[in-house]
């Protein structure tokens, strides 16, 4: 269940890649959007980048900035990037096929950009990094086109979003495996069966992804469509125009009710209940993606250059996502593999810093040269010569 629990954990990636491959007359907003969650995900993906098994292992003695940084991180980040980019993709589809081109054709030009990146996904899981997401995502996508003129969108979303997290809830009480530090016998078993080379890092991915695409009918499939058709929804009734839709009041409401029920499964995750119930955060996570929404129309408003910064950065999204699991892959297993054990939280803060300006600044310099990301460049050349098929 460990390793079912940290694959949930693992749901932002992949998302940015394919939003981005939807959209060819540029909207900004959607692309601060995207390129506001795309560098918020690493603060989380860096854990299990480092431990794939089981993510971020708490020390024994815990300091104050410990503990804050595991608030912030479980309010402000663990499922909320990865339902931002849901709506993004939602909305991403929905401009693809009825505002610019609806049609057979265009519909053909979706799939295979689905299908290309679902590949992509199936060679960065088995070579890179088991924690790939571009398959789950791609699989989603294709089941999201059949709602694409339906009616019933918004129950449909509804349905599949809240009943696999009741599901994992059930199998977390079924199984009931309760937490571990670094001082637990677990732990030190599963230091000795870290990968010290290529080859072994090879087969724990190919062991580690194959359990991946098992679990994705289960659960994560069918999550990730119910946020898809939300993203639809709320394309359709305005809600990335770029204008405030909703009261300051709903709006405060909504962040409070995500920060209390936050609080209150952190406050409870070191007992067993707490890690039975970890997936409602998934839950929890929607108010607070759709204030992020109108966060990024207010930087839009009061600091247009901000925004047009993660508008550049969600352009090359496709390799910059890629980018985080090259760099994650190489510190944590080929360069520094002693962070793997030493690391704690104010580390791992520092180098999603780090990782973060280096994603801006490669951004800035791409897009001041004119050039497509390599990524993006590979993927429209595959797309465009299935088209030619």
């Amino acid at each position: 269940m460990k390793a079912y629990q940290s694959f949930m954990h693992l749901l932002l990636p992949g998302l940015t890649c394919i939003a981005t491959t939807f959209i060819n007359v540029r909207n900004q907003y959607l692309d601060s959007l995207r390129g506001f969650a795309l560098l918020g995900l690493s603060l989380t993906n860096l854990f299990f980048m480092a431990n794939f098994a089981y993510g971020y292992v708490p020390p024994v003695t815990r300091d104050g900035m410990e503990s804050a940084l595991s608030l912030l991180t479980t309010v402000f980040a663990d499922g909320r990037f990865r339902t931002l980019f849901c709506l993004v993709f939602g909305a991403a589809l929905v401009i693809q096929y009825k505002v610019q081109n609806k049609g057979e054709d265009n519909l053909f030009v979706i799939k295979s950009r689905l299908c290309v990146l679902g590949l992509f996904g199936v060679l960065h899981g088995y070579l890179l990094w088991p924690g790939d997401i571009l398959l789950n995502y791609a699989l989603s996508g294709l089941l999201a086109l059949m709602w694409l003129d339906a009616k019933d969108r918004l129950l449909s979303a509804a349905l599949l979003t809240v009943l696999p997290v009741i599901l994992l809830v059930i199998l977390s009480i079924l199984v009931g495996e309760p937490g571990f530090d670094r001082s637990s016998a677990e732990y030190a078993t599963l230091l000795s069966s870290l990968p010290v080379s290529y080859a072994q890092l090879l087969s724990q991915n190919i062991s580690h992804f194959n359990m991946m695409i098992i679990l994705i009918p289960l659960a994560t499939l069918w999550n990730t469509l119910g946020l898809m058709l939300l993203g639809m929804e709320l394309f359709e009734r305005g809600w990335f125009s770029g204008q405030r839709f909703v009261s300051g009041k709903v709006m405060w409401t909504w962040w409070w009710g995500s920060v209390l029920a936050s609080l209150l499964l952190w406050s409870n995750n070191e007992t067993t209940v707490g890690h039975m119930l970890e997936t409602l955060n998934w839950l929890a996570a929607i108010p607070m993606a759709l204030c992020y929404l109108v966060l990024l129309q207010a930087i839009r408003q009061l600091w247009p250059k901000l925004s047009l910064v993660f508008a550049i950065v969600g352009r090359y999204s496709l390799s910059l996502y890629l980018l985080q699991s090259v760099v994650g892959i190489l510190v944590f297993h080929f360069l520094f593999p002693a962070t793997r054990v030493s690391f704690t939280r104010v580390e791992y803060f520092g180098f999603f810093l780090a990782l973060t300006l280096v994603q801006v600044i490669l951004a800035i310099l791409l897009d001041r040269a004119k050039k497509t990301g390599p990524a993006e460049y590979l993927l429209k050349r595959c797309v465009r010569r299935l088209s030619d098929m």
